[in-house]
C-alpha cells in the first residue's frame, strides 16, 4: 500500500544555500593567524607578558574572552594544560592535579602563547612542548 502526501500538507523547505565554489574561496577573507578580537577590543599595552602576568587572573579572563575548563580526575597526570583559540576567545584546558600556583600560572602562559608572545626562555619546571590536537593540524 502506498501513502502519498498531497502537496499542500508537504512542509516547504528553505532553499539550499549556495556553497562557495574554489574561486570564491579565493575571493574569501583569510582567517587571521592569531585573534582576531583581541587585534581589534584589547588595547595594545594590555598585549604585553608583564601586564598579562601581573593583571588579576579574573579580569584578564574577562578582558581576553577566555575560561577555563578543569579537565575529569582521572586525566593523566603528565597533562598540564591546553588550549582551543577562536575568534570569539579562548578555551583553557587545565589539569585538576594542579597547585594553586599552577593554576594562576598556565591560564596566564596559555593567554601569551595564542597571542604568540615570546616568553621564553621560561624557567626549567615550566619548560613546555607544543603538540597538535589533531594528526596533520600545526599545532
Amino acid at each position: 500500500m502506498s501513502h502519498t502526501v498531497p502537496a499542500s500538507v508537504m512542509p516547504t523547505l528553505p532553499a539550499m544555500p549556495v556553497q562557495p565554489t574554489a574561486k570564491t574561496r579565493e575571493t574569501l577573507p583569510q582567517a587571521p593567524a592569531r585573534l582576531h578580537m583581541t587585534a581589534t577590543r584589547v588595547p595594545v599595552e594590555h598585549k604585553t607578558a608583564d601586564y598579562i602576568f601581573e593583571t588579576d587572573l579574573d579580569a584578564l579572563l574577562a578582558e581576553y574572552d577566555a575560561r577555563i575548563v578543569f579537565a575529569p580526575e582521572d586525566t593523566d597526570r603528565d597533562f598540564f594544560a591546553g588550549s582551543v583559540v577562536r575568534d570569539s576567545g579562548i578555551i583553557l584546558l587545565l589539569s585538576p592535579h594542579l597547585s594553586e600556583f599552577e593554576r594562576d600560572f598556565y591560564p596566564r602562559y596559555l593567554i601569551c602563547q595564542a597571542l604568540g608572545l615570546d616568553l621564553s626562555p621560561l624557567p626549567k619546571p615550566f619548560v613546555f612542548e607544543i603538540n597538535p590536537l589533531l594528526p596533520g593540524v600545526p599545532a
